[in-house]
Protein backbone atom coordinates (compact mmCIF):
# COMPACT_ATOMS: atom_id res chain seq x y z
CA UNK A 1 0.00 0.00 0.00
CA UNK A 2 1.26 3.42 -0.28
CA UNK A 3 -0.01 6.72 -1.15
CA UNK A 4 1.26 10.01 -2.47
CA UNK A 5 -0.96 13.42 -1.89
CA UNK A 6 0.30 16.73 -3.43
CA UNK A 7 -3.66 19.14 -3.82
CA UNK A 8 -4.21 22.35 -4.98
CA UNK A 9 -2.97 24.22 -2.25
CA UNK A 10 -3.44 28.32 -3.60
CA UNK A 11 -6.77 28.31 -0.82
CA UNK A 12 -4.08 28.20 1.74
CA UNK A 13 -1.01 29.61 0.81
CA UNK A 14 -2.14 33.08 2.47
CA UNK A 15 -2.58 31.13 6.43
CA UNK A 16 0.64 30.88 8.91
CA UNK A 17 0.38 26.71 8.93
CA UNK A 18 -0.63 24.30 5.49
CA UNK A 19 0.35 20.98 4.76
CA UNK A 20 2.22 20.52 1.35
CA UNK A 21 1.68 16.98 0.75
CA UNK A 22 1.58 13.83 2.98
CA UNK A 23 2.08 10.16 1.89
CA UNK A 24 3.26 6.79 2.88
CA UNK A 25 5.31 3.79 1.39
CA UNK A 26 5.26 -0.12 2.93
CA UNK A 27 8.63 -0.28 1.38
CA UNK A 28 9.99 3.28 1.38
CA UNK A 29 12.57 3.39 -2.47
CA UNK A 30 15.81 4.64 -2.18
CA UNK A 31 15.49 8.83 -1.95
CA UNK A 32 18.34 10.64 -2.71
CA UNK A 33 17.79 14.42 -2.59
CA UNK A 34 21.55 16.09 -3.56
CA UNK A 35 20.12 19.55 -2.90
CA UNK A 36 17.67 18.87 -0.12
CA UNK A 37 14.32 19.80 -0.24
CA UNK A 38 12.64 23.10 -0.55
CA UNK A 39 10.38 22.29 2.64
CA UNK A 40 10.96 21.08 6.50
CA UNK A 41 9.67 17.77 6.68
CA UNK A 42 9.13 14.81 8.63
CA UNK A 43 9.22 10.77 8.21
CA UNK A 44 7.87 8.88 10.88
CA UNK A 45 9.27 4.89 10.41
CA UNK A 46 6.56 2.27 11.67
CA UNK A 47 7.55 -0.85 10.46
CA UNK A 48 11.26 -1.82 9.34
CA UNK A 49 14.36 0.26 9.18
CA UNK A 50 16.31 2.51 7.35
CA UNK A 51 19.89 4.39 6.83
CA UNK A 52 19.59 8.09 6.74
CA UNK A 53 23.15 10.04 4.95
CA UNK A 54 23.34 13.83 5.87
CA UNK A 55 25.59 16.29 7.02
CA UNK A 56 28.56 13.89 6.91
CA UNK A 57 26.76 11.62 8.87
CA UNK A 58 24.84 8.03 8.38
CA UNK A 59 22.08 7.83 11.00
CA UNK A 60 20.07 4.77 11.88
CA UNK A 61 16.67 5.49 11.51
CA UNK A 62 14.79 2.40 13.98
CA UNK A 63 11.04 1.10 13.70
CA UNK A 64 9.21 3.23 15.95
CA UNK A 65 11.15 6.27 15.35
CA UNK A 66 11.01 9.90 13.88
CA UNK A 67 12.78 11.90 11.82
CA UNK A 68 12.76 15.52 10.94
CA UNK A 69 14.61 16.68 8.19
CA UNK A 70 14.94 20.65 7.96
CA UNK A 71 14.32 22.54 4.83
CA UNK A 72 17.49 22.38 2.33
CA UNK A 73 19.36 19.88 3.93
CA UNK A 74 21.20 17.57 1.25
CA UNK A 75 20.17 13.90 2.56
CA UNK A 76 19.67 10.62 1.25
CA UNK A 77 17.63 7.74 3.14
CA UNK A 78 16.80 3.93 2.23
CA UNK A 79 16.05 0.83 3.44
CA UNK A 80 17.98 -1.52 5.02
CA UNK A 81 15.37 -4.45 5.93
CA UNK A 82 14.38 -6.07 2.71
CA UNK A 83 10.61 -7.06 3.69
CA UNK A 84 9.26 -3.46 4.67
CA UNK A 85 9.91 -0.29 5.85
CA UNK A 86 6.89 1.43 6.33
CA UNK A 87 7.42 5.20 6.31
CA UNK A 88 4.79 8.49 6.68
CA UNK A 89 6.00 11.44 5.42
CA UNK A 90 4.40 14.61 6.27
CA UNK A 91 5.47 18.46 4.67
CA UNK A 92 4.42 21.21 6.31
CA UNK A 93 4.89 25.23 5.51
CA UNK A 94 3.66 28.76 5.69
CA UNK A 95 5.36 31.11 7.99
CA UNK A 96 3.97 29.88 11.44
CA UNK A 97 5.52 26.94 10.86
CA UNK A 98 8.43 28.18 10.34
CA UNK A 99 8.49 30.55 13.24
CA UNK A 100 7.46 27.94 15.71
CA UNK A 101 9.91 25.72 14.16
CA UNK A 102 12.75 27.74 14.87
CA UNK A 103 11.18 28.22 18.54
CA UNK A 104 11.05 24.77 18.91
CA UNK A 105 14.98 24.48 18.27
CA UNK A 106 14.17 22.03 15.03
CA UNK A 107 17.48 23.93 12.64
CA UNK A 108 18.89 20.36 12.01
CA UNK A 109 18.53 16.81 11.44
CA UNK A 110 17.23 15.18 14.50
CA UNK A 111 16.15 11.51 14.95
CA UNK A 112 14.06 10.34 18.49
CA UNK A 113 11.22 7.22 19.48
CA UNK A 114 7.89 7.43 18.51
CA UNK A 115 6.34 7.56 21.97
CA UNK A 116 2.29 7.58 20.26
CA UNK A 117 2.55 6.83 16.42
CA UNK A 118 -1.75 6.06 16.88
CA UNK A 119 -1.68 9.96 17.91
CA UNK A 120 0.08 11.15 14.56
CA UNK A 121 -1.63 8.51 12.29
CA UNK A 122 -5.03 10.25 13.32
CA UNK A 123 -3.78 13.45 12.31
CA UNK A 124 -1.96 11.85 9.34
CA UNK A 125 -5.23 10.28 8.21
CA UNK A 126 -6.83 13.17 8.57
CA UNK A 127 -5.24 15.56 5.90
CA UNK A 128 -4.89 12.55 4.13
CA UNK A 129 -8.64 12.48 3.94
CA UNK A 130 -9.03 16.18 3.23
CA UNK A 131 -6.58 15.85 0.55
CA UNK A 132 -8.70 12.95 -1.06
CA UNK A 133 -11.91 15.06 -0.67
CA UNK A 134 -10.05 17.91 -2.28
CA UNK A 135 -12.17 20.57 -2.03
CA UNK A 136 -11.59 24.64 -0.84
CA UNK A 137 -13.30 23.66 1.93
CA UNK A 138 -11.59 20.09 2.91
CA UNK A 139 -7.98 21.47 2.27
CA UNK A 140 -8.77 24.43 4.66
CA UNK A 141 -9.29 22.46 7.49
CA UNK A 142 -5.89 20.53 6.95
CA UNK A 143 -4.22 23.41 7.50
CA UNK A 144 -5.77 23.58 11.32
CA UNK A 145 -4.41 19.69 10.98
CA UNK A 146 -1.13 20.72 10.27
CA UNK A 147 -0.77 22.72 13.26
CA UNK A 148 -2.18 19.49 15.59
CA UNK A 149 0.24 17.86 13.84
CA UNK A 150 3.34 19.99 14.77
CA UNK A 151 2.63 20.24 18.35
CA UNK A 152 1.84 16.33 18.80
CA UNK A 153 5.43 16.07 17.02
CA UNK A 154 6.60 18.42 19.73
CA UNK A 155 4.70 16.98 22.39
CA UNK A 156 6.31 13.28 21.33
CA UNK A 157 9.69 14.86 21.38
CA UNK A 158 9.51 16.54 24.58
CA UNK A 159 8.64 13.56 26.20
CA UNK A 160 11.76 12.10 24.74
CA UNK A 161 14.00 14.10 25.59
CA UNK A 162 12.91 15.51 29.08
CA UNK A 163 12.27 12.92 31.72
CA UNK A 164 10.44 16.33 33.88
CA UNK A 165 7.95 16.30 30.95
CA UNK A 166 6.80 13.00 30.80
CA UNK A 167 6.19 13.38 34.45
CA UNK A 168 4.41 16.96 33.87
CA UNK A 169 1.70 15.60 31.47
CA UNK A 170 0.61 12.51 33.47
CA UNK A 171 -0.29 15.42 35.94
CA UNK A 172 -1.81 17.37 33.19
CA UNK A 173 -4.20 14.67 31.46
CA UNK A 174 -7.11 15.40 33.89
CA UNK A 175 -6.69 18.90 33.46
CA UNK A 176 -6.86 19.28 29.88
CA UNK A 177 -9.82 17.01 30.12
CA UNK A 178 -11.29 19.26 32.23
CA UNK A 179 -10.78 21.88 29.68
CA UNK A 180 -11.67 20.05 26.80
CA UNK A 181 -15.23 19.28 28.64
CA UNK A 182 -15.74 22.53 30.09
CA UNK A 183 -14.31 25.40 28.07
CA UNK A 184 -17.72 27.37 27.47
CA UNK A 185 -17.69 27.76 31.06
CA UNK A 186 -15.54 30.30 33.19
CA UNK A 187 -12.11 29.10 33.89
CA UNK A 188 -9.95 30.59 35.87
CA UNK A 189 -6.41 30.03 36.45
CA UNK A 190 -6.45 29.91 40.33
CA UNK A 191 -9.13 26.65 39.55
CA UNK A 192 -6.63 25.05 37.60
CA UNK A 193 -4.47 25.59 40.49
CA UNK A 194 -6.61 23.97 42.70
CA UNK A 195 -7.16 21.15 40.51
CA UNK A 196 -3.18 20.20 41.06
CA UNK A 197 -2.73 21.93 44.06
CA UNK A 198 0.54 23.80 42.57
CA UNK A 199 1.37 27.49 42.13
CA UNK A 200 0.65 29.43 39.46
CA UNK A 201 4.12 29.30 38.71
CA UNK A 202 4.20 25.55 38.77
CA UNK A 203 1.50 25.36 36.66
CA UNK A 204 2.68 28.22 34.26
CA UNK A 205 5.78 25.78 34.09
CA UNK A 206 4.37 22.66 33.53
CA UNK A 207 2.05 24.16 30.89
CA UNK A 208 5.56 25.70 29.02
CA UNK A 209 7.09 22.45 29.44
CA UNK A 210 4.43 20.00 28.03
CA UNK A 211 2.84 22.03 25.45
CA UNK A 212 5.06 25.60 24.94
CA UNK A 213 2.14 27.65 26.05
CA UNK A 214 0.53 29.57 29.35
CA UNK A 215 -2.55 27.75 30.71
CA UNK A 216 -4.59 30.80 29.79
CA UNK A 217 -3.36 30.78 26.06
CA UNK A 218 -4.14 26.94 25.86
CA UNK A 219 -7.75 27.59 27.09
CA UNK A 220 -7.82 29.79 24.08
CA UNK A 221 -6.48 27.99 21.98
CA UNK A 222 -9.23 25.35 22.66
CA UNK A 223 -12.10 27.52 22.25
CA UNK A 224 -11.14 28.85 18.90
CA UNK A 225 -10.80 25.43 17.30
CA UNK A 226 -14.69 24.39 18.44
CA UNK A 227 -15.23 28.16 17.28
CA UNK A 228 -13.52 27.16 13.60
CA UNK A 229 -16.27 24.09 13.70
CA UNK A 230 -19.33 26.00 14.45
CA UNK A 231 -18.29 28.47 11.93
CA UNK A 232 -17.83 25.62 9.69
CA UNK A 233 -20.91 23.48 10.55
CA UNK A 234 -23.45 25.48 12.21
CA UNK A 235 -25.81 27.83 11.35
CA UNK A 236 -25.17 30.29 14.64
CA UNK A 237 -24.02 33.78 14.29
CA UNK A 238 -20.57 34.76 14.76
CA UNK A 239 -21.97 36.64 18.18
CA UNK A 240 -23.58 33.55 19.29
CA UNK A 241 -20.63 31.29 18.46
CA UNK A 242 -18.87 33.95 20.73
CA UNK A 243 -20.55 33.36 23.73
CA UNK A 244 -21.03 29.43 23.00
CA UNK A 245 -17.60 28.81 23.09
CA UNK A 246 -16.75 31.24 26.48
CA UNK A 247 -16.10 34.69 25.11
CA UNK A 248 -18.04 37.28 26.34
CA UNK A 249 -16.57 40.11 24.29
CA UNK A 250 -17.01 40.04 20.83
CA UNK A 251 -14.44 42.12 19.65
CA UNK A 252 -11.74 39.95 21.86
CA UNK A 253 -12.91 37.00 20.37
CA UNK A 254 -12.03 38.42 17.10
CA UNK A 255 -9.16 39.78 17.39
CA UNK A 256 -8.05 36.26 18.98
CA UNK A 257 -9.61 34.27 15.71
CA UNK A 258 -7.73 36.54 13.49
CA UNK A 259 -4.35 35.85 15.38
CA UNK A 260 -4.94 32.47 15.73
CA UNK A 261 -6.56 31.51 12.12
CA UNK A 262 -5.07 34.31 10.32
CA UNK A 263 -8.88 35.28 9.00
CA UNK A 264 -11.97 36.89 10.71
CA UNK A 265 -14.52 34.80 11.62
CA UNK A 266 -17.04 35.47 9.14
CA UNK A 267 -14.31 35.29 6.20
CA UNK A 268 -13.47 31.53 8.00
CA UNK A 269 -16.58 30.67 7.57
CA UNK A 270 -17.52 31.62 4.21
CA UNK A 271 -14.21 30.33 2.40
CA UNK A 272 -14.71 26.58 4.04
CA UNK A 273 -18.08 26.73 3.10
CA UNK A 274 -17.08 27.34 -0.45
CA UNK A 275 -16.73 24.44 -3.21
Amino acid sequence: MWFICYPDITPVEHLPFYTISVGMHLWQYPTPRENGYPYPQFLYSNKGKGKLITEGKTWSIPEHSIVFLPANVPHYYEAVTKDIWDVRWFVPFGDGTLALLKEFGFDRCRIFPITNLGALDEIHNKIHMAFQINTKESIFFSASYTYEFIFEFYRQYKKHSSPKSAQYRRRLTPLIEYIEHHFASEITQSMLCEQLHVSPQHLCRMFRECLNTRPMAFITQVRLRHACELLAHSSLTVSEICEHVGFHNLNYFCKEFKRYTGSTPTSYRNTTRES
